[in-house]
């Protein structure tokens, strides 16, 4: 009898552990909302994307993982969709069918473009990625009236570096109010006249350090005013993109939430 308490305790003890462990790994698997729900203070939080390379069983491939830093050489890659077979039909978003959005992991180089699509659905650019080290690819399209992220990492090696990047010389400003960002773009003091950059005001890609949680917000029709759902507390990165005498700048600010 004593042999089989002993063995009755030693199951349980076992399921209270599996249970415990459980418990464990179900909080890793959380997201933020769950966790701000469990204090009572449930707060919707905006999914982030360009966290993985695939979302809702759309899923990105690329032919290369690695480019030859300070040339431009063809990087070619491909949506699949749920069954597999290669994404033909994108929506027009913001006058073009998909965005690439290329920066370093250290956030200090940034290239946005848009590729072109071949006849068997693949999509190819010349990138020129300026110096050798990591970078993450961030492929921005919507299809079905369904807008996804999906992101993959991308070495550089080897070659030259371009030098520094290039930043706009004009002088931007936040004015942030929780979500709501809205920038001023300045020339010596004096407000700079923009032009509309693919349909708005402007364009704010907004990275998370650390985990490069992705957002893509388009400025408001009348000011260069931004509603940028933030998923979480962190440092952010802000990639303020806009038009002025027929050329696209690039400012680089940070924001803290």
């Amino acid at each position: 009898m004593t042999r089989v308490a002993l063995f009755v305790a030693g199951l349980a003890g076992a399921f209270l552990a599996a249970l415990v462990i459980g418990s464990a790994l179900d909080v890793g698997e959380r997201s933020v909302s769950d966790a701000h729900a469990d204090d009572g203070h449930a707060t919707a939080i905006a999914p982030a994307g360009g966290l993985s390379l695939e979302q809702d069983g759309y899923r990105l491939a690329a032919e290369r993982a690695a480019l030859v830093s300070g040339r431009a050489e063809p990087y070619v890659f491909r949506i699949l969709d749920p069954d597999g077979d290669v994404l033909r039909d994108y929506d027009v978003e913001h006058e073009k069918r998909l965005h690439l959005i290329v920066v370093s992991r250290l956030l200090d180089r940034f290239l946005h473009v848009h590729p072109q699509q071949r006849p068997d659905g693949a999509w190819t650019v010349p990138l020129t990625l300026p110096e050798a080290g990591s970078y993450r690819v961030f492929a921005d399209f919507t299809t079905g009236g369904e807008r996804r992220t999906l992101g993959l990492d991308l070495q550089s090696r080897g070659g030259s570096s371009t030098g520094k990047d290039p930043r706009s010389r004009y002088d931007v400003s936040l004015h942030g109010h929780g979500d709501a960002l809205e920038f001023t773009v300045s020339d010596g003091g004096r407000p700079v006249l923009l032009q509309p950059y693919l349909g708005a005001r402007g364009h704010l890609v907004v990275l998370r350090e650390g985990d490069l949680a992705y957002i893509h917000a388009h400025a408001d029709e009348d000011s260069l005013s931004f509603d940028v759902p933030f998923p979480s507390e962190g440092r952010y990165r802000l990639f303020l993109q806009f038009k002025v005498a027929g050329s696209v700048e690039t400012a680089s600010l940070e924001a803290t939430r």
